[in-house]
């Protein structure tokens, strides 16, 4: 009787499962699902391989909710911003400055299109590109307007910023603005955290700083960098004070610094600006592309296509028309060969008006015109 009972359930079990011999209809086979490969973004894939290699860790927030971002100030500061994007509210700390300012919070509104997030909030739009924990922007503290550069890694180890890269900077009187001075040339980080400026100049085979053109003086300066614990930032000094605060960005091309420099001269004056630093190497057709570029007071558009540059100043409502050339410095006879460098040209300005153009990611370039005394950043579209 047990053995009878047993079949009896198996059979009612088999036959509500469509698996019984009472001629029901088969069940229909089962399509498994499609499974889609994401494919991995490019410039993400090589920005993780140079923060890897550098050593770089994420700057962590107190929650999950929480990004950080370490900000250098062309006006010679340094700051962090952090954006919790659950409560959509912002807090600036100040973690070096040259006049006095003070931390500040707030509500932001965010609009994001592709890899890039735009924060907005009174006094600040800043850009952030997803793929490389890049930043920049316009960021207003205290009465102070700035252009920032940021990013979203900190430096672990001094060692693993070595290497030979190209610079364009712009320094200024912190008091009146005054004696405004453009340097550009090479900088060479060794691993034991000492390092070169060469301005106006390239490193000879022999490792020596020598002028790139006849028209320019070729300037050392030895510099160290070493990590104050505390703050958890990097220090470039110049003898017995501070030169800047140096950063690290993980461009898809290449590690990046982006220094805010500050220190006093041999008169006594504080200077206050900015140095963006670039791995060294050619440049070709990856520039082409649509730029929006801010510099003080001044918005604009850069659009690269083939061996024209179309730029349009917002502000002022006009459009021209600029020829390039890549991988010199300077024009004409002048010119001399010096990779990463593009030049454009306006044919109906005056022979010394140009502006130097400097990739600095597949997210960023820099740019600055030898007939205005200050230097842009530019967040490609």
């Amino acid at each position: 009787m047990k053995n009878a009972l047993t079949f009896l359930v198996l059979g009612a079990a088999l036959s509500a499962c469509g698996g019984g011999s009472d001629g029901g209809t088969p069940a229909a086979p089962v399509t498994p699902p499609v499974v889609v490969t994401p494919v991995a973004d490019p410039v993400t894939v090589a920005s993780q391989a140079v923060a890897a290699q550098a050593g770089l860790t994420v700057i962590a927030g107190a929650n999950g909710d929480e990004t950080v971002y370490d900000m250098a100030a062309d006006i010679g500061d340094t700051w962090r911003i952090t954006f919790d994007s659950a409560k959509k509210t912002y807090a600036i700390r100040v973690l070096s400055t040259q006049f006095g300012l003070s931390d500040r919070s707030g509500t932001f509104s965010a609009v994001t299109t592709g890899h890039l997030t735009t924060y907005t909030a009174t006094d600040f739009s800043v850009t952030v590109d997803a793929r490389t924990r890049l930043l920049t922007g316009t960021v207003k503290l205290g009465n102070m307007n700035s252009n920032v550069s940021g990013t979203g890694y900190a430096v672990t180890d001094v060692a693993k910023l070595a290497g030979n890269y190209i610079f364009l900077g712009a320094m200024r009187n912190a008091s009146n603005g005054g004696d405004r001075f453009n340097p550009k040339g090479s900088l060479k980080v060794a691993a034991d955290g000492s390092a070169q400026l060469c301005n106006g100049g390239v490193f000879n085979a022999q490792g020596v700083c020598s002028a790139v053109s006849p028209q320019l003086e070729a300037e050392n300066a030895s510099l160290i960098l070493v990590r104050d614990a505390t703050r958890g930032l990097i220090i470039a000094r110049q003898g017995n004070q501070d030169f800047g605060i140096v950063h690290a960005h993980a461009g898809d091309r290449g590690l990046a610094l982006f220094i805010d420099r500050y220190s006093r001269n041999q008169q006594n004056v504080l200077r206050v600006g900015t140095i963006v630093a670039a791995k060294q190497q050619k440049i070709g057709a990856e520039i082409a592309g649509s730029y929006a570029c801010a510099a003080p007071g001044i918005s604009a558009k850069i659009v690269v296509a083939g061996s024209t540059a179309t730029i349009t100043n917002n502000t002022a409502g006009k459009t021209h028309a600029e020829t390039i050339t890549i991988n010199k410095l300077g024009l004409g006879a002048q010119a001399v060969d010096f990779d990463g460098i593009a030049v454009f040209k306006d044919p109906a300005d005056v022979p010394a008006d140009y502006s130097m153009f400097m990739p600095v990611s597949s997210s960023m370039a820099v740019e600055f015109s030898t007939d205005r005394s200050y230097m842009g950043t530019c967040l490609k579209n």
